[in-house]
């Protein structure tokens, strides 16, 4: 179940062979941790072109490009990965040929140099790590996008080989401790039943162990500690340690301040932990940031935000800031189911307020343009238990007037 956190976010800070290239990953390595793929991508393309031999920047290109359509997609929240998340619904995700294509192509240039140089010296750390790096990627490909499980579980497991051969050759090598804790936790995990088939493939695990290598790359690892700090963050809310995760997210919303994914995480975890006022405030302050331009906020997804801030102003009893924002969002155009989540829990809102005619058109709403969807059922539902209550034709208009 956890298998798409082995590398989930794995994105390196390499050495640098000279200032300028340094200088050059760097920036874009901020330009990836920021979701700005594009700039990303162009650094790194411009430093693989320069340096046609340097496994850090195709593996950073490969995983900027594998990001890029995930982020499209909405599958980099740590809820999607969460018990049953949207990650393991639906079936198979078609993507283009262009996309695979380039994806591919970069993975399979970082898996031949990182051949080449093993070849030369079979302990040749660095080819080891990155090799791990090329496999862990592609086994996000296989299991976040195309919801191919068995290659996803065969690219994991060569990736743990990898790095787990690298710690009996260098056990100071810090960052391979985080695939491997990852695989001590999944193992450690599992029902006794399956752990007895895993130790007869010689795959053995220990949970809390696997949470101690994480964060000693979280503290000690030099390429991988931001990616340590994030999937240990995510690790901590499956243990129900909500408070140490918050903290983590919260000091990478700091680190990264134009991932508005990371302040959402922090959003959402208020509310997890029933702190809901501070939760409706970290939802304002993100609306805030959009609304006014900073950097990195025009892309939120506006109306699952405006959604999630009428919840929580929702569950502080104040009904009037609620619908405010489920009004908000229910006014914008398009087919986002927020928007129909919002204009549906609006009206049964107002279906507690004692304000029927009030409800009545945004279920109308939801009805007509979502039928097929849960919130539409819902909707036809209340619709046909509200059949036969008169209405005033002044209370429709002025519902109308505020959802469209």
């Amino acid at each position: 179940m956890l298998l798409p956190i082995v590398v989930f976010c794995i994105s390196f800070r390499g050495h640098a062979q000279t200032i300028e290239k340094f200088d050059l990953v760097s920036s874009a390595i901020e330009h990836l941790r920021n979701l700005e793929y594009n700039a990303a991508k162009e650094q790194l393309r411009s430093c693989v072109d320069a340096h046609p031999s340097d496994l850090r920047a195709w593996n950073y290109l490969a995983i900027a490009t594998l990001y890029d359509e995930l982020f499209k997609r909405g599958v980099l929240e740590s809820s999607v990965y969460g018990e049953g998340g949207e990650i393991f619904k639906g079936g198979k995700v078609a993507v283009t040929p262009a996309f695979q294509q380039e994806l591919l192509s970069l993975l399979n240039k970082s898996e031949r140099l990182a051949e080449e140089r093993l070849k030369n010296n079979p302990n040749d750390r660095d080819a080891m790590y990155w090799a791990g790096v090329g496999h862990g990627t592609q086994a996000t490909y296989h299991f976040a996008l195309r919801k191919e499980y068995l290659p996803a579980l065969r690219e994991a497991t060569t990736a743990y080989r990898y790095h787990n051969d690298l710690l009996l050759l260098d056990p100071k090598y810090a960052d391979s401790y985080l695939i491997v804790g990852m695989n001590n936790y999944i193992v450690g995990s599992l029902p006794w039943y399956i752990k007895v088939v895993a130790a007869m493939t010689g795959r053995h695990g220990d949970r809390e162990e696997g949470l101690r290598q994480i964060k000693k790359v979280s503290e000690q690892g030099n390429f991988a500690r931001e990616d340590a700090k994030l999937m240990l963050a995510v690790l901590y809310q499956r243990e129900k340690r909500h408070a140490a995760a918050l903290l983590l997210y919260q000091e990478m919303a700091r680190s990264y301040p134009r991932n508005y994914l990371l302040q959402y995480e922090v959003s959402s975890l208020f509310g997890t932990m029933n702190n809901w006022r501070s939760a409706a405030q970290a939802y304002d302050s993100i609306l805030y940031m959009h609304r006014v331009g900073d950097p990195g906020y025009e892309k939120i997804p506006i109306a699952k935000v405006l959604y999630k801030s009428g919840d929580a102003y929702e569950r502080l009893q104040q009904d009037e800031f609620a619908l405010r924002r489920y009004s908000e969002a229910g006014a914008l155009s398009g087919n986002d189911r927020y928007i129909y989540k919002s204009l549906l829990t609006a009206a049964d809102l107002y279906m507690r307020k004692q304000q029927p005619c009030t409800a009545r058109p945004l279920y109308q709403q939801v009805a007509d343009t979502m039928p097929r969807t849960e919130e539409g059922k819902i909707a036809l539902h209340t619709l046909k238990k509200l059949k036969g209550n008169a209405c005033s034709p002044q209370a429709g208009n002025l519902l109308r007037g505020r959802a469209d």
